[in-house]
Formats: structure tokens, sequence, C-alpha cells
């Protein structure tokens, strides 16, 4: 049966589902008001998180369904002591092809070369401003960057949410600071978390990205659709833009489940409907 409705909520969306996005953690040393911690409810306790094994075992299940890419995310999952574990727990599930991460970057410079032996293939960075103006800033970063280069990570993004009347006028100075750190600069427009009393956050600061694009599709030597509508790379000299929109074009193209810290699957981030993960053939250890 729990099979039966995991089957019936990928067959419901409107693309294949092909990469499970893993929240490890709900922890995380920073604050930031527009996490959306994957949907999860704010409280969740570090004793009730999987183990390396399960997270393992219920990607292998779910590699049955179409799933061939995992994203490690959190809160913070460099929180977590075991993270080197967890990479390569899922690095070696028959099926996955890849393994990657989203962090913050403030603890990355301990932890790069470990991840990389463990099989972690690309590591995306908050970093959301060229100064101390907002927790996420390249100068809390770089250690991390330069250290993830020298474990030899070749694809590192930075991810910058554009808030209007926060960082709105830095676009222009991370894309510099993209350059001169050899990373891609991913421009996110803020989505709205479905936290009570966001709406006066997102009323304030969110700021749609099409006169940003604009200006970038004037600049860029070559422009690359990797979502039509939805995810467009601007190659601009020397460096590359990418522009993750909230819109239904999003929506429309979405190939993610979630798993959270706790052990459910999540369809869709923007609906409350959760389910019981599969236990997969060696769930139930402990690691």
């Amino acid at each position: 049966m729990r099979l039966d409705r995991i089957s019936q909520a990928i067959a419901e969306k409107p693309r294949p589902a092909v990469e499970l996005r893993v929240s490890v953690t709900q922890r995380c040393n920073l604050d930031c008001a527009y996490c959306h911690r994957e949907g999860e409810p704010r409280g969740q306790r570090p004793e009730d998180e999987l183990p390396p094994r399960r997270i393992a075992a219920i990607a292998a299940s779910l590699t049955r369904y179409g799933i061939r890419r995992v994203k490690i995310t959190g809160g913070e999952p460099l929180m977590r002591r075991d993270i080197a574990d967890i990479v390569s727990a899922l690095a070696a599930v028959q099926g996955i092809e890849e393994v990657s991460m989203t962090t913050n970057g403030t603890l990355l410079a301990e932890h790069a070369e470990a991840l990389r032996r463990a099989g972690l293939a690309r590591i995306n960075i908050g970093c959301d401003s060229v100064n101390e103006a907002l927790p996420k800033n390249w100068k809390t970063i770089e250690r991390g960057i330069v250290a993830a280069e020298r474990a030899g990570f070749a694809d590192i993004k930075l991810n910058m949410v554009v808030l209007k009347g926060i960082n709105d006028d830095q676009v222009k100075s991370m894309i510099s600071c993209a350059r001169d750190l050899g990373c891609t600069l991913q421009l996110l427009e803020l989505m709205h978390t479905r936290e009570p009393g966001f709406d006066a956050y997102y009323a304030e600061h969110h700021y749609p990205l099409d006169s940003i694009e604009r200006d970038l599709a004037k600049r860029a030597v070559m422009r690359i659709e990797r979502r039509p509508g939805a995810r467009t790379v601007y190659r601009l000299p020397s460096v590359d833009v990418e522009v993750v929109r909230q819109n239904s074009a999003l929506c429309a193209r979405c190939d993610k489940l979630r798993l959270t810290s706790d052990g459910r699957i999540r369809p869709c981030l923007r609906r409350d409907e959760s389910l019981p993960a599969p236990e997969g053939s060696d769930a139930d250890g402990d690691d």
C-alpha cells in the first residue's frame, strides 16, 4: 500500500521524477528568513534524523520510480557529523548517478576533502551578498570555495536569493564576485514558504527577476534554456548566470521528490501532503 501511494503521487507529477532532495537535518547555524526547510515544520528533533543507511535504503527503493540524482539539503547538512558517511552511502546506491549538495558554505572548508572522497559530485553554496549585511555573504564562504576547488570540485554554484530592499542592488557585484571565484551565479526568485506570518515578508521583499533577465539577455553571448520559462542560463564573458523563476513553468517542469529529515516523502513543496518512505531492503539497521 505504501509503495502504491508513492507510485500514485509520482504519477500525478507533471514530469517523471528523477531527482530526490534529501533533507538530512533541520539544524542550521544561520537563520535566514526565507528558508523553506524543504517543507518541514519547525521543531524537528535531532534524535529523529535518519541514519546514513536508512537514507540510502530509501533512495535505493525510489530508484524503481526513476530517481537518478540526489541533492543533499537541510537545514544546513554540514551540521551532521556523519555527513561524509551519508554521501558515501548514497553514492554507493545502484542507479544513483549523481550526489550533490546545497550548503551555506560556512563549514565547508573543514569538510570539502572528505565530501569529495565520499563521492559528492557538485556543490551549491548560498551567497546573498558581497558584504556582511546578510548572513550568507562571500566573506563567510570564500575559504570554503577555495577548499572545495582544491578538493577537486569543478562545478560550484553560488545561490543568491534576490530580495527587494535588501540585496537587489548587488546583482552586478555578485556577478563579478562569481567571476573572480570561478563559480556560476544562480539568481533565485524569493519563494513563498507558507510559513505562518511569512506573507508580510514576502510582500515586502519579493523581487520579480524580469528586469534582471532583460539586462542579462543584452549582455549574454549565449542563452541556454534549461527549463523554458523557469530556468535560463545566460553565458556572459567569463561567467555563467542562471536565473530561477518561481512561476507556473517551474512547477510544470518539476522532476523532484523530497525526503524529510524524519523520513517522509513530499511529492510537492507547495502542498502539505507527505507520505511514509518505503522501507528498502535493509532500512531497519542502525549506523
